[in-house]
Order: C-alpha cells, then sequence, then structure tokens
C-alpha cells in the first residue's frame, strides 16, 4: 500500500517534505503518482479541496496550532501527531471507507464537486447582505420556501461539512446540551444555515413569515438558489481553492444541488 502527501500549495500546515521525510523514517511507502490512499494534512478548506479534486480514499489530518485562534481542522481525523501510528493501523487493515455525497455548486451556470461547504458571504467592508435562498424540488416544478433574509450571509453544507461553518450555533450553546449536536444530518439531506441574520422571513407555497429558525435541511435532491436582493460586496466561498472567493453581484445566481459524485473518506476502527 501505498500513500500520497497532499498539502495547501502556498500555506501548508507542514512542508509536504516533512511529511515525506516522517513517513518514510517510519518504514511505510511514499508515492508521488500513484498512491493507494491520500494523507490530507492541513485545515478544513484543504480537505474540502483535494476531497473533490482526488478520486483514491482521503485520510485528513489536522495539525494543532497554539493561540486562541489558530487553526481547528474540525473534519479531520486525526491530528498529526498520530500520523505513523494510525497508517500503521491502515496497513493492517484496521480502517473503512465510507463514501460521502458531494455538492455540485457554482456561480450562474458554472459549477464544480464540492465535497464540504459553500457559502456567501459579505465581502471586505461590506454591510449586511440582503439576499433570497430558494429550495425547489428535484424536478424544479415545486417551490419548498424561499427564505428573504438581512444578514452575513448563507452557508450550504454536506453531512460531511456539517461539522465545520455549518455547526457554528452549536458552540452557543451551555455545555449540557451540547452531546448531540444540532448539526448532525445523513447524506440524504442538504445544510442550509443563515449566518447571523438580524431579519429572516420564510415564504412557503402559501403565506410568509418571520422566523427564527436559520438552521435546516432539505432532501438531498432540492435545487437551491441563493441572489442578493441589493448590490452589495458579496462573494462566493469554497468553489476554488484561494481564500478570497468570487464575487456575487446583483443579478447572479448562486445555484447548489447534489453531486453524483462521491468522496471517499477513510474512519479509522
Amino acid at each position: 500500500m501505498k500513500f500520497g502527501v497532499f498539502v495547501h500549495p502556498s500555506r501548508p500546515k507542514v512542508p509536504a517534505a516533512k511529511i515525506i521525510d516522517r513517513i518514510k523514517s517510519g518504514g511505510i511507502s511514499y508515492s508521488r503518482k500513484d498512491a493507494d490512499i491520500a494523507i490530507v494534512v492541513g485545515g478544513d478548506g484543504t480537505f474540502g479541496y483535494y476531497g473533490r479534486t482526488l478520486s483514491v480514499p482521503l485520510l485528513f489530518v489536522g495539525v494543532k496550532q497554539s493561540g486562541l485562534i489558530g487553526s481547528r481542522a474540525r473534519l479531520a481525523e486525526i491530528d498529526y501527531s498520530y500520523l505513523i501510528s494510525a497508517l500503521r493501523d491502515i496497513e493492517n487493515g484496521r480502517y473503512s471507507v465510507k463514501r460521502k455525497r458531494m455538492l455540485s455548486a457554482g456561480l450562474n451556470d458554472r459549477c464544480v464537486n464540492v465535497l464540504t461547504d459553500v457559502y456567501v458571504e459579505r465581502g471586505e467592508f461590506a454591510g449586511c447582505l440582503r439576499y433570497e435562498t430558494r429550495a425547489r424540488s428535484s424536478d424544479c416544478k415545486t417551490l419548498r420556501f424561499t427564505d428573504y433574509a438581512i444578514g452575513n450571509g448563507v452557508v450550504i453544507s454536506t453531512s460531511f461539512g456539517a461539522g465545520g461553518y455549518f455547526s457554528y450555533p452549536d458552540r452557543f450553546l451551555p455545555a449540557s446540551n451540547k452531546r448531540i449536536s444540532l448539526a448532525d444530518f445523513d447524506d440524504d439531506r442538504i445544510g442550509i444555515c443563515h449566518i447571523i441574520p438580524i431579519y429572516l422571513v420564510r415564504k412557503g407555497r402559501y403565506k410568509a413569515r418571520e422566523t427564527h429558525n436559520f438552521r435546516h435541511t432539505v432532501p438531498a435532491n432540492s435545487q437551491i438558489q441563493v441572489k442578493l436582493l441589493r448590490d452589495a460586496r458579496a462573494r462566493l466561498y469554497g468553489t476554488t481553492l484561494q481564500a478570497k472567493g468570487v464575487p456575487v453581484r446583483l443579478g447572479d445566481i448562486v445555484k447548489v444541488t447534489s453531486s453524483k459524485m462521491f468522496a471517499k473518506i477513510i474512519k479509522l476502527n
């Protein structure tokens, strides 16, 4: 069994050469081109990027960072300090591979596969966004609901990515309520979470009403669209590796639905 090493190309948490030296010193096989398993070392953004660009099974490895606001790597399977023991477990068959559904997401008619999440959020020096989020049935004939919001934006997440940005409201719960994450949902759903909305109205098929339910899920075959209702400095994040995102302007439509593609995620026994 041969392992490949993948890190952020410009901001690696650990240099690739250092990781390669470490696994070689542990007597573990490394391959640059034809790896059986990809070792992805970094944070959630790096996991998401390689999750949609690699077809081999993926082991997500987080890196502890000092400081109060260092990388959290919430979607990591293991910490970097346990890398060698984890690879030996894999060599000995003490692991499983979980297939995780991806999203097809993008701006207007340009879409990519996404493993974790995408989000429309206000950009640099922007005020609150005024936007709508519309969910329709798979054939687009039935409107499930439309949310009209004033806030920082909206996150749309896969079940695998739900432990990242989508789970932010859980972190404000009392400790006694954190035993079961409200963000957990299965692969047959897509998560939608508004980011700190100051005003939110949901319109169903017949009427509209103000709501405090700013996080929910919809069936995986739903067709989701997000568009601005007023021009603003909004950006779409999660469809590119670069951190600046893609500008979203008045008249643009962000489209999200389930992809036909699945990622292969390694879970250790």
